[in-house]
């Protein structure tokens, strides 16, 4: 086992003295108090300082520890036992001399520190491009690991938009200045008698002027243009080298451009301005592989779109680690709004079966994400991930157009190129139309808030519903039984509303019309009346008016001359039998459903016999089990609740069943009712849980657009559009990226569905309510003009995301007793290390509980043996709301998600 060197172990030589100091001030920016120059030769040091020599002494004595002497001054360096002269000048106090820019290459960002609360050294911000071609590079820390290809996979479909409408023209620069790629892709008719060799050296010695030098290049360069497809697709190729012999004698690289006081970025500037000038819509740069000052200029340009190459093998993986970590330090530097746009893009090369199921490709993931984890936002991961599949075809390629024809068959082209090249495309039209009017984004924001503000289903509107499908499955189980199951959903899943749609429904028959279903025998379902016997104290309004009315018209339908029950009557008598338990629970309902149809009868084959006798049939519905049995997990309560869930296997047992029932039930109350065969429980009536996939949470969104009369959005389309065209509506709203268009910023759909979902998918409508509530509330108080093609910027967004957890926490806590009972004791015993991953008993969480909240999607355990005990996640809707941080390692949010769905939806 080898052992991180001491400093003093680590002196060989005076540069080793010199690396030292640079790390330890990153890189001079922090010398101190009194210090005011340190320089370092092959001779010695030399350190300006005014004050106490004393302070000196101690600095010196703290960096270098037993190798530093002050009698005289000096070092000790180990190579021969030599030593290194310290040479002392004081001087007068001044201010500190102003410092040269950090210039963008390897030597000097070695030496920052990309610790969270490190103000780095300052450097010049290169301007920002506002017109002409975009700006790709391809990075790879090893060679032969696909970099050429991948990026001539990008080049590809930038030349075959899917709604290519004009010209589309793009520059590709060689400028692997030791292993040239694309360069011997050419064929002598296409190879320009330019070179990016001779670039660097006209730009850097123009002979006339840069204006000049860059007209030459593009002149030259157009005359060897590739025509693709047409004469609307044209490439221009600058190569490396016009032969090998160049690269061996290249008086001038790249970082002697990046040396420029004045503009450190200028070698980005002149490939733009040469882009510019060929009238390309992108600039593709392929660099030199490693940690080369060949390449550093452009890598560390927030300018230009990053792509890192790099396959499962150790030594590249760890390469491109350090890449990204040097590429993280720097960027912590930018505004936030450069940040995010510098986010960079690592495609692992070369995938196959077999390599997916090594840990090498778990442990190169994860070694990556550290590198460059996310800076702010925790549902997005650090780096986009982009995976491109081994073909031996690829291996093969000759030229520039063999490898046209044979990259549109790659995985990378299938995956990711060909949605690139269309937000390029989509990103050039949206800023092309920045000149229409842009939409009223504040009164679409208030419009939508207010529907919003109904938030919870007792107190909406009902006059339209949106089906979903269990509710169209619940039409096709029963359009010709009569209906009898148990539909069970987390609070928040609409419940209550779906109950008070069935009771509008009046009978079977409207409801299958409803949910476009329709009965075999159309009068059978005419005479299936649907009777509400128990509902929510909670409904209010409208609400409250469609049970009362769907209650008196069963009644009189039936004519059997009773008197509606009221919910305080029925409240009552279950009290008196928790109390007294004088009746059997499965009698008791079957009083209670015969009083209320008004049946002289008792048992349910009695009132089965009476209604069958009278030709009529009844679907008895029930909801509201939370609001009268408050403590499911009380004995006596669950044996009420179990008779209750147990209700349509008594039914089914009739024969001639004239009734059935529905009974609206929350996952947690069953849990604790059904204590043998729950799994077989719910799976009996899995087709009807009130669960919401993908699909239905884009229908909500876009119905919720509907009823605030926004994006041109119509409460009938929301059940026929596709989730395509669902996905493009909805852009209007909240845009298409959580950026810009051609930003690598997550998708806005997927981005909110990933925040509302528990880690296996599963998400709560009444969550998707609550986000557009806040959302929408941001928006209005702090609009933000620069996003005028969308309702919502990602700032509202971002900032509504918190505000849903500590609601969903606030409202989970009463209504979930595990969770309830697990934050008061965490909270009882000051436990303030709350870090994801985490394990139960580092959070006081115990067995029980975490049994329970496992299945309530509360909390996620992740089986990966590599975690060790910490192996425990929450879903980013519970995490702000429990005051849980990510510090104690990656979010993995979206790759658990991902995991456990298969791929990301949308």
């Amino acid at each position: 086992m080898t052992y991180p060197l001491t400093v003093p172990e680590r002196l060989l030589t005076w540069l080793d003295v010199e690396r030292v100091l640079k790390q330890k001030t990153q890189l001079w920016s922090y010398l101190p108090e009194g210090v005011h120059s340190v320089d370092c030769y092959h001779d010695g040091m030399d350190i300006a300082y005014s004050g106490e020599e004393a302070g000196v002494k101690d600095w010196l004595q703290t960096v270098f520890g037993k190798a530093f002497f002050h009698a005289p001054w000096q070092l000790h360096l180990r190579a021969g036992d030599g030593v290194y002269p310290i040479r002392l000048e004081q001087v007068e106090a001044a201010p500190r001399p102003h410092r040269l820019p950090l210039y963008p290459l390897w030597r000097e960002v070695a030496y920052l520190d990309d610790a969270p609360d490190s103000t780095s050294a300052v450097f010049d911000l290169p301007h920002a491009f506002t017109d002409g071609p975009r700006m790709v590079s391809f990075h790879s820390f090893k060679g032969g690991v696909g970099r050429t290809t991948a990026l001539m996979t990008y080049v590809t479909a930038r030349l075959h938009p899917a709604d290519a409408q004009g010209p589309v023209k793009v520059l590709v620069v060689d400028a692997d200045l030791e292993a040239p790629g694309v360069t011997f892709w050419l064929d002598e008719k296409n190879r320009p008698q330019v070179s990016f060799v001779q670039f660097l050296e006209a730009m850097h010695y123009p002979p006339v002027s840069e204006e000049a030098s860059l007209n030459f290049f593009a002149e030259q360069l157009k005359k060897t243009s590739l025509n693709v497809d047409g004469s609307q697709r044209e490439l221009f190729v600058l190569p490396a080298a016009l032969d090998l012999a160049e690269i061996q004698d290249m008086p001038v690289q790249p970082g002697h451009l990046a040396r420029n006081p004045n503009n450190p970025w200028i070698l980005t500037d002149h490939l733009h301005a040469l882009g510019k000038r060929l009238g390309a819509d992108a600039v593709f740069i392929d660099l030199r592989a490693g940690l080369s000052e060949l390449a550093s200029p452009v890598i560390f340009d927030p300018r230009v779109e990053h792509y890192f190459v790099t396959t499962v093998a150790k030594q590249s993986v760890s390469g491109m680690c350090e890449v990204l970590r040097r590429l993280h330090a720097f960027h912590r530097a930018l505004p936030a709004p450069q940040r995010q746009a510098a986010k960079p893009s690592v495609v692992i090369s070369l995938l196959t079966t077999d390599l997916r199921r090594l840990p090498d490709f778990g442990l190169a993931k994860e070694c990556i994400e550290q590198a460059y984890p996310p800076v702010n936002d925790v549902l997005d991961e650090g780096v986009e991930w982009l995976e491109a599949e081994f073909s031996p075809s690829l291996m093969a390629i000759g030229s520039v157009r063999d490898a046209f024809d044979l990259l549109k068959k790659s995985s990378l082209y299938a995956s990711s190129a060909q949605e690139w090249a269309t937000t390029a495309a989509a990103a050039r039209k949206v800023v092309e139309n920045r000149t229409a009017p842009p939409i009223n984004r504040i009164d679409s924001a208030q419009a939508l808030l207010e529907v919003c503000k109904r938030e919870y289903a007792e107190h909406s509107a009902i006059d339209d519903w949106l089906v979903t499908e269990p509710l169209r499955n619940l039409g096709k189980h029963f359009a010709n039984d009569i209906p009898n199951a148990v539909l069970v959903g987390a609070k928040g899943a609409g419940k209550t509303f779906t109950y008070l749609q069935i009771c509008q429904s009046r009978n079977w028959s409207n409801y299958l019309q409803r949910v476009g279903e329709m009965a075999h025998d159309a009068a059978v379902a005419q005479q299936r009346i649907i009777f509400p016997v128990l509902w929510s104290g909670n409904v209010d309004g409208a609400a409250r008016a469609t049970v009362g009315n769907a209650k008196d018209a069963g009644i009189q339908q039936l004519g059997l001359g009773t008197q509606a029950l009221t919910l305080s009557e029925i409240q009552r008598q279950i009290e008196a039998n928790l109390d007294s338990e004088a009746r059997h629970w499965d009698d008791f309902w079957a009083d209670l459903i015969a009083a209320s149809l008004g049946c002289s009868g008792r048992g349910l084959q009695a009132i089965n016999e009476q209604l069958s006798a009278q030709g009529q049939s009844v679907v008895l519905v029930f909801d509201g089990v939370e609001d009268v049995f408050k403590k499911p997990s009380d004995a006596k309560q669950t044996k009420a609740i179990e008779s209750l869930l147990k209700l349509v296997n008594r039914l089914g047992e009739l024969p001639n069943q004239s009734v059935g029932a529905l009974v609206f039930v929350r996952i947690d109350y069953v849990q604790a009712a059904i204590k043998q065969n729950l799994g077989q429980f719910m799976s009996r009536f899995s087709a009807f849980a009130l669960t919401w996939n993908p699909e239905s949470f884009l229908r909500l969104a876009y119905w919720l657009c509907a009823k605030a009369g926004i994006v041109g959005a119509t409460v009938d389309r929301a059940q026929t559009l596709s989730v395509g065209e669902l996905i493009e509506k909805l852009i209007e709203l909240w845009g298409h990226k959580l950026g810009q268009t051609d930003s690598k910023e997550g998708h806005s759909a997927r981005w909110v569905y990933a925040a509302l979902c528990d880690l296996t998918g599963r998400f709560q409508a009444r969550d998707l309510v609550r986000f557009f509530r806040f959302a929408a509330e941001e928006e209005t108080k702090n609009p933000n003009a620069f996003w005028a093609e969308r309702i919502l910027s990602p700032e509202s967004m971002r900032k509504a995301i918190p505000r849903c957890s500590h609601e969903k926490v606030k409202e989970a806590t009463l209504e979930i007793q595990p969770l309830r009972s697990w934050s008061e004791r965490m909270d009882a015993e000051n436990i303030t290390e709350r870090s994801i991953p985490f394990s139960a008993s580092s959070v006081s969480l115990q067995a029980d509980e975490l049994t329970a909240l496992r299945e309530l999607g509360v909390v996620y355990e992740d089986l990966d043996p590599s975690l060790g005990e910490k192996r425990l996640f929450l879903p980013e809707i519970y995490r702000a709301g429990l005051r849980f941080d990510l510090s104690g390692g990656r979010p993995r949010i979206q790759a658990l998600l991902k995991k456990n769905l298969g791929k990301m939806p949308f």
